[in-house]
């Protein structure tokens, strides 16, 4: 059985379209996972009590699969009177999972800012909360973009694992539409390609923020 080009092509609306889903669960569950690394770092240099809480969390999370944490969110929740879509719970899963690593590179990040800055901020009268927002954070952007971008591609590379709970995302759809024609080359050859296309998007865009953005 050869590669089908005008079977392919006719793929592509539909295909796009769950990728508009795959992009979207990605893009929040990026920015939560973001704020939630940024508050286990921060948690983690805020005393003792924080500290342990933090890294409990980080470490139950790290030590867990990706899959368990969905399952356990999307059918316990309930149990608790807690009831969200599927999409919402995959994006909360994304941003759990991701941000438990994600706290670990702000961590380095933060640590990687010269202590001498910070003894400067404070001899001027900054509060702690003025330090981190306006001399730590600033700085440790450049620290961590390249590590911060290879934990979104894997986050966008996870986002398959939605499909399990009912969300139509984009290899979901190209499923399905395999599973109509049986052909399976066709459509996971144009999922993939989607897939690293926006790989190398989010890659370049962490090159960029390296070579642009410099300590304050």
């Amino acid at each position: 059985m050869g590669f089908d080009f005008e079977y392919f092509w006719s793929l592509w609306p539909a295909i796009l379209e769950g990728s508009l889903m795959t992009l979207g669960a990605a893009a929040a569950g990026s920015v939560g996972a973001i704020l939630v690394g940024m508050a286990l770092a921060l948690g983690r240099r805020s005393g003792t009590v924080g500290r342990i809480l933090c890294a409990g969390f980080t470490e139950a999370i790290r030590l867990s699969p990706f899959l368990v944490q969905l399952y356990f969110l999307y059918y316990v929740l309930p149990v608790w009177g807690l009831t969200m879509s599927a999409l919402t719970v995959g994006i909360l899963t994304l941003s759990l999972h991701f941000g438990a690593f994600l706290g670990e590179v702000f961590g380095a990040g933060i640590d990687a800012v010269p202590r001498g800055q910070v003894e400067a901020a404070r001899a001027l009268g900054l509060r702690g909360r003025q330090i981190s927002f306006l001399i730590v954070l600033p700085q440790m952007l450049r620290f961590v973009a390249a590590p911060t971008a290879n934990y979104m591609i894997s986050l966008l590379k996870t986002t398959p694992y939605l499909a399990v709970v009912g969300v139509p995302e984009m290899l979901g759809v190209a499923f399905d539409r395999a599973s109509d024609s049986f052909r399976y080359v066709e459509p996971l050859t144009a999922a993939g390609l989607l897939f690293l296309v926006y790989s190398i998007i989010i890659g370049r865009g962490a090159r960029y923020v390296e070579r642009n953005i410099r300590p304050l």
